[in-house]
Order: structure tokens, then C-alpha cells, then sequence
């Protein structure tokens, strides 16, 4: 299949006598594509700094006799060259699970072009959570990436955040029933796979466990026909599906971010949720299980209300996620319609809106046509073979305790701290619930004070909060066991730049100054630390005028390394736009500002956006 994404060409090098930022001493230099930043960094296992693709950390070490045993915990971690998935289920489902994400990975990467690429972005940190009871426990409010607007037979058991150390994604062990018509007998299971408790399974299991004894009593059937469920529509949707849907996505925002549309991120991850791999071998684009009851039930959806977005009011006739995979699979797979939609594409990546994009497209009319009539032997599939070992078998490392203390902690860092706008109905639940997950973590910080583990979680949730006192506190406590541990490091100087900020404007340059001290060393121990970066810039980020081009460069290394991310683009573009640099400013901002999802940062790319396009033509 020829290449249908062009990917952007970012190269910079840099170097500074202040903080390292790059390896060989050469000027900052900016090339840019016309799909946007299309370019990651290293330490152990995602749980204590991310983790570079193509780098292994895990390494299995016996423990000496002298040495005090280590506790162990339910929970392993499986890793390859391109992810790391997280669960404390099946050792064998783990393994298969990561093997296949790593399948995935290199189909992705064939189709688009990237094979054999240099790979700096970091590793995507996926954790498996039990059943949708389970991972609802968990409210994992997503903010920078959302699921639908889906009917609520579709419900979410899959969270994504595109994280400046890394984008993480969680989802549940078990698939999930998607019930679009109710019973009108017995109840439907929510999850759909491992719970054996069918009515018929209850039925026969009970008849068998009396008949073991040696008396046959006449069966009641009654009992068991008044839990058949009748005249339902559903099907089971697989975990799986749920976890490569998110996979594909988040590779396309890594490697090729741009503003999409949120319809085609989701038909595309759809395509791929088919994926069905084996030794050497993968196939994508098949039909998802339960296709034509979603179709029959919800019939079919208005292209133009897709094209200008009322999709995405969740108002009129009901989009689902199959519908996105309609249209796309549509869109990819046909050689009348596959150079529009690259046109389309990058119309968009230009920064023109949907309703001038959409021209690329043609008339609406014959796209409706085009999307009804697709079906039957029409919809096509791919089969790819390669060598087994383009996709490497996993390694799988078991945590100790306290390595597993901090996945739930992690895992929920993103969506406790950042917090809907005050308008929002939300907000007062968003603030409650951050308020008791901080009170967890100083519980456990004081339960288990020599763990380094739980006082870094804490320090990072604290400085992440705004808690300046009580994060400093906890990164010395960390600093006291272990001079070198970066991450505390930088938590300290983020502290300590926070409260310099509200110092009296005399003693201001000379706190920062004490600040970037702590930030400098964690920076001199690991270069690659992203969040050292970030904390560099930050301490100029209250002086008048431009930060230092080192900052800045900083800054353009963490896009490199989590282009998915927001945050970290919306700083870069603010500097380029001081810098005069508008075009460079456009692409870096409009995967933001018109990308395919709502983030608490769109705002301010959008207004930063304006700001740049109102600037003088570069000479």
C-alpha cells in the first residue's frame, strides 16, 4: 500500500554551558512538513521516568544472599521496543497482549513509511484494569482526549492522555456487552467475557451439581426461562478492540500529528481495532463484531452533519463508533476516494476550516452515496507478512510492591490534578476528588517513609497542585535517602521556583537563581529527563521579555519526544510567536488548536494562533 501521510521533518541540535539539552554543539535548527511536528526519552519501567522506543529497561537480576528479600506483587510489567503494558492478570494474556501492541506497532509503521525511522518519542505506558467495574472505580476523567459522543451502549472502558513524559492509555481486561436493546426476561452481564454466569450456565450448572449426588429431580424450568433474555440487541465488544482503537490513534498523534478531525481519529482507530495478528504475520480493516446490528438499530448518519461537525453535539441521529469506521474504511481503502481524503487532510494541516476543507472532499451527496453503498464484498481487508522478529516477543518483569504502589497513583496523576474550567459543573467534584487523592497519597507517604517510591508521587502531586511547601518537603525527604534521584531533584526546584514567584520582586532573580540550581543537576544527571526541561523553562516563565534559547530548545525537545502532548506545544508556540517565527508557531499550534479533541489548552492555542497569523509577513 503506497504511503498516504506525509510525515514532517524536525531536525534540531543544541548545546549550552547552562543545562544539556543535546549532544553535539550546533545551532537550533527548524524544518517543518506540512503535517505538523512528526517526531521521546529513558529510566525505568514508565513508573519513575519514561521510557525511549527502541530502548529495553528491563533487566532480570537475581537477588543476592546477603540481601533482604524483596516483597513482590501481583503486578508485571511486559515490554517491548515500542510499549509497556501493565496488569496483574494472566502472565500469558499479558504477554500476548504486549506482543501483539508491538505487531501493531510495526503494521503501522509499514503502511506508513516509518520502518527502520529513527524513534525518539517515548514509550506508551498501557495498564489492564479488571472488568468495567473496575476501571470506572478508578474516574479516570479524561481531558485532553474523549471517547465519542457515543450513544450509551457504547460506554467508555478506555482512558488516554497524551502526557508530556509520555502518552498513557488504560482499558479493561474483559470486553464489555454493548446492549442497544434491553431484555425483556433476565438481565444482560455487563462484562462479556470470563464471568460463565449466562442464565443457561447457571441453569445447567446447578441441574449437574444435583445430579452428582444421585437424585434426578424433574428441572424447573420456569426459573430458568424467566431469566432468557428475549428480543435483545447486543453484542460483546472485545477489550482488545477497545485497546488497539486507542493504540492507533495515539500512534497517529505521535508520529503525524495534525488537526483531524475527531471522526476520522476514530474511524482510523476503529480499522485497526479488527487487527487479528499471528507469528509473521497481521491483517486489519475486517468487519467489527456486531457491525450490522449497529448499523440495522441506528441506521445511517448524514455525511454533511459529519463534515461541519453537529456530529459532535451527540444531538440527531446517533454516531457511533462504527459509523466512523464506515467512513474511513471507505476513505482508505478506495482508489477514487483515498487521494481526497489525503487532500482533505492536509487542507486541514494547512489550517483552512472544515467547510473549505471539505471541498476536496467533492459534493457531500455522492459521499453519502458512496458510504450507503458500501458493503458486501466491497469492504475490503489487508493481510501483511514479515520476519518474526521485526516484532520481538516481550520481556515480562514482576514489581515489587512498592513499584506497584505507584500505578494507580500514575495512572490517575493526569486526571486528578488538571481540572475542568470553574464554569463547569465538574469542577467542585474534579476539586473534591483531587483533595482526597492528595490526602491518600500523604497517608501513604507517612506510612511508608522510606519508600522513595511514595514520597516522588506525592512530591509530584503536590508541586503539580500548586502545593509549593508540602512538595518540597517531600522531595528533601527523597533527596536525604538519595542525593542523585533526578525526578526529586526537580521537584524541588519546581518548588522552589513557585515560591520564589511569591516573593517580594527583590529577592525574586536570586530564588530562581537557588532554583535552577536543583533543576541544572537533575538535568546534568539524566539529560533526557523531560521533566527537567519543562522545569528549566518554567523558572523564566515569570520574567519580563523572552525566555533564553536554551530554555527553548528545551522546550522543542520535549515536543520531539511527546508530540501527542498539549501542554508542551502550547509553550513552544508562545516562544516561537516572541521569536517572530509565525509559520513554525502555525504548525507547532494547530494540532492544538484544531486538533480532533477538546484539551484545557485548545483555548490558548486557538487565541495564540490569532496572535501569530495578525503578525507581519516573515521576510
Amino acid at each position: 500500500m503506497q504511503r498516504w501521510l506525509r510525515a514532517a521533518a524536525f531536525q534540531y541540535v543544541l548545546n549550552s554551558e547552562d543545562i544539556a539539552v543535546g549532544e553535539d554543539p550546533m545551532v537550533l535548527r527548524w524544518i517543518l512538513g506540512i503535517v505538523g511536528i512528526a517526531v521521546g526519552v529513558p529510566a525505568h519501567a514508565q513508573l519513575n521516568g519514561p521510557v525511549k522506543n527502541g530502548e529495553m529497561t528491563i533487566i532480570v537480576t537475581g537477588v543476592r544472599p546477603n540481601e533482604k528479600k524483596v516483597e513482590m506483587s501481583r503486578w508485571r510489567v511486559a515490554e517491548t521496543p515500542h510499549v509497556m503494558v501493565f496488569s496483574q492478570g494472566n502472565e500469558k494474556a499479558l504477554r500476548q497482549t504486549a506482543h501483539n501492541l508491538e505487531k501493531l506497532h510495526f503494521l503501522l509503521s509499514t503502511l506508513h513509511g516509518r520502518v527502520d525511522t529513527a524513534d525518539e518519542t517515548i514509550k506508551i505506558a498501557v495498564t489492564m484494569i479488571g472488568d468495567a467495574g473496575s476501571f470506572e472505580q478508578l474516574r479516570l476523567t479524561d481531558l485532553r482526549w474523549q471517547y465519542g459522543p457515543f450513544p450509551p451502549a457504547f460506554s467508555k472502558t478506555i482512558y488516554y492522555d497524551p502526557r508530556e513524559e509520555g502518552s498513557v492509555l488504560a482499558t479493561t481486561e474483559d470486553g464489555v456487552n454493548v446492549i442497544m436493546q434491553p431484555s425483556d426476561g433476565g438481565p444482560t452481564p455487563r462484562n462479556c467475557e470470563g464471568d460463565g454466569n449466562s442464565p443457561l450456565n447457571s441453569f445447567v450448572g446447578n441441574f449437574t451439581q444435583v445430579s452428582s449426588v444421585g437424585a434426578v429431580p424433574e428441572p424447573d424450568l420456569s426459573d430458568f426461562l424467566s431469566k432468557v433474555r428475549k428480543n435483545e440487541i447486543s453484542f460483546c465488544q472485545s477489550a482488545e478492540s477497545r485497546l488497539y482503537a486507542g493504540f492507533a490513534q495515539n500512534y497517529l498523534m505521535t508520529y503525524f500529528p495534525a488537526a483531524y478531525p475527531r471522526w476520522f481519529m476514530q474511524g482510523f482507530g476503529e480499522m485497526f481495532a479488527t487487527l487479528i495478528a499471528k507469528e509473521g504475520e497481521v491483517e486489519y480493516g475486517h468487519l467489527p463484531t456486531g457491525y450490522f446490528k449497529v448499523q440495522d438499530y441506528y441506521f445511517k448518519y448524514p455525511i454533511t452533519h459529519v463534515l461541519d461537525g453537529r456530529y459532535l453535539t451527540g444531538k440527531g441521529r446517533t454516531w457511533t463508533p462504527y459509523h466512523a469506521w464506515r467512513l474511513v474504511h471507505l476513505l482508505y481503502f478506495s482508489d477514487e476516494w483515498k487521494p481526497r481524503l489525503q487532500a482533505y487532510l492536509e487542507a486541514l494541516g494547512r489550517g483552512d476550516d472544515l467547510k473549505s476543507a471539505a471541498t476536496a472532499l467533492g459534493e457531500p451527496a455522492a459521499l453519502q452515496r458512496a458510504v450507503i453503498n458500501y458493503r458486501g464484498r466491497k469492504l475490503e481487508a489487508e493481510r501483511i507478512t514479515f520476519p518474526a522478529e521485526r516484532a520481538p516477543e516481550p520481556v515480562i518483569y514482576r514489581l515489587t510492591r512498592a513499584e506497584a504502589g505507584l500505578i494507580q497513583g500514575r495512572l490517575e496523576l493526569g486526571a486528578r490534578i488538571d481540572l475542568p474550567v470553574k464554569e463547569s459543573r465538574d469542577h467542585k467534584k474534579a476539586l473534591a476528588r483531587r483533595a482526597a487523592w492528595l490526602e491518600r497519597l500523604r497517608a501513604n507517604a507517612t506510612r511508608f517513609p522510606n519508600l522513595i517510591e511514595h514520597q516522588l508521587l506525592l512530591a509530584e502531586g503536590e508541586c503539580r497542585a500548586g502545593n509549593s511547601e508540602p512538595c518540597l518537603a517531600a522531595a528533601e525527604r527523597v533527596i536525604a535517602q538519595s542525593p542523585k534521584a533526578t525526578r526529586a531533584l526537580v521537584w524541588k526546584g519546581t518548588a522552589l521556583t513557585q515560591l520564589a514567584a511569591r516573593a517580594p520582586t527583590g529577592e525574586r532573580p536570586q530564588r530562581l537563581a537557588e532554583a535552577r540550581k536543583s533543576i541544572v543537576r537533575a538535568n546534568r544527571l539524566d539529560p533526557e529527563s523531560s521533566l527537567a526541561l519543562l522545569a528549566y523553562h518554567g523558572s523564566f516563565a515569570g520574567d519580563k521579555g523572552q525566555a533564553p534559547d536554551i530554555a527553548v530548545d528545551g522546550l522543542f525537545k520535549v515536543v520531539r519526544s511527546a508530540p501527542a502532548a498539549p501542554g508542551p506545544r502550547v509553550k513552544l508556540g508562545k516562544e516561537l510567536i516572541k521569536r517572530d517565527l509565525k509559520v513554525e508557531a502555525q504548525k507547532t499550534l494547530l494540532p492544538v488548536a484544531k486538533g480532533p479533541f477538546e484539551t484545557p489548552e485548545q483555548p490558548v492555542a486557538t487565541k495564540l494562533l490569532t496572535v501569530g497569523n495578525a503578525m507581519e509577513p516573515e521576510s
